[in-house]
């Protein structure tokens, strides 16, 4: 704005000396500075709600008045001070006539500083929004993962006390593996993604502890070699794999639960196929997804992953699609 003004001088050049154009340049930066900073360092955030706004324009215009009255003074009295020689009426007109001038360039600097204590306050106000949603979000996130974790351990406990009493040689494997869930749990989980191989190795130990429960080839699962260090929100895949071991039917054809994990370029596909227990389909049909659902939407928003479950007679497909 200062660059602006100072263009505005080049026409003078030639008509008027230097010195004189000088000085009218440096009272312009001083009504600048005085107007611009006053407007910015005295809005605050206070200010900007329905009952203050009107008040805050007519204290700003008077400002702008009070200020630019003695500017105009100091300008007439150095530069034209041939409006002191007139009398009465003409004096007050001449001198109106420089106020208006200074007026309009001061209104300009006011609503400079004004506009840009408000764009700032505006943005900082959106980040801390977003902050204040984010932290929700994360919140949220953990009650989730809180509302998931007890009842796995539930299942895995069981597993491993009935392991016990007949078969102890695997309940000791199966404590291994439940050791490196929680360990996974408990320390790799608090960050908001981990890498997509580790997520695999934990999806591994989970299986590993329900392959206990059926025969050997009752299982399977098939996950792409080459992770290249992708990045998943931890525990992401887990509550789709324990709604499904809830309710498959632990003898029909082998293998009876089939799991694919493939990453083609930034997409990941997950594909559970199940078979589900002939008295359980009414009640599969009727389970309560939302939590499972609700957490895709906060992790990857409605437009960033697709969730789909078909059936067909006893046979249940769950695919979940993630653009990462």
């Amino acid at each position: 704005m200062l660059l602006l003004v100072g263009l505005q001088t080049i026409p003078l050049f030639g008509k008027l000396t230097y010195g004189i154009i000088a000085v009218d340049y440096i009272i312009y930066i001083i009504s600048f500075f005085l107007l611009f900073y006053s407007f910015y360092f005295f809005i605050r955030k206070q200010h900007l709600n329905k009952k203050s706004i009107r008040t805050l324009i007519i204290v700003g215009l008077l400002v702008v008045i009070f200020i630019t009255v003695p500017i105009a003074y100091i300008y007439v009295l150095l530069l034209a001070k041939e409006v002191f020689d007139l009398n009465g009426s003409a004096f007050l007109l001449e001198f109106t006539k420089y106020c208006i001038s200074f007026l309009e360039t001061n209104f300009l600097f006011a609503m400079s500083g004004a506009l840009m204590k408000i764009a700032l306050l505006w943005y900082d106000n959106v980040m801390k929004q977003k902050e204040m949603e984010k932290q929700l979000v994360m919140g949220e996130l953990a009650l989730l993962r809180s509302q998931i974790n007890p009842q796995f351990l539930f299942n895995t406990l069981t597993s491993i006390r009935t392991l016990i009493e007949h078969k102890p040689e695997k309940a000791i494997y199966s404590i291994e593996n439940l050791s490196e869930i929680m360990s996974y749990m408990l320390y790799e989980t608090t960050t908001e993604k981990v890498f997509l191989e580790d997520e695999i190795d934990n999806i591994n130990n989970y299986l590993n502890l329900q392959r206990v429960r059926y025969n050997p080839d009752f299982i399977s699962f098939d996950a792409t070699e080459d992770t290249s260090g992708l990045m998943v929100p931890p525990m992401i895949f887990m509550p789709i794999l324990e709604y499904v071991f809830t309710f498959t039917d632990s003898f029909p054809r082998t293998p009876g639960i089939k799991i694919n994990l493939k990453v083609t370029g930034n997409n990941l596909s997950f594909e559970v196929m199940s078979y589900v227990k002939e008295n359980k389909k009414e009640t599969v049909s009727s389970v309560n997804l939302q939590s499972i659902k609700r957490r895709l939407d906060l992790l990857f928003g409605i437009s960033n992953y697709n969730l789909e479950i078909n059936s067909e007679n006893n046979r249940y497909l769950i695919e979940l699609g993630i653009t990462l």
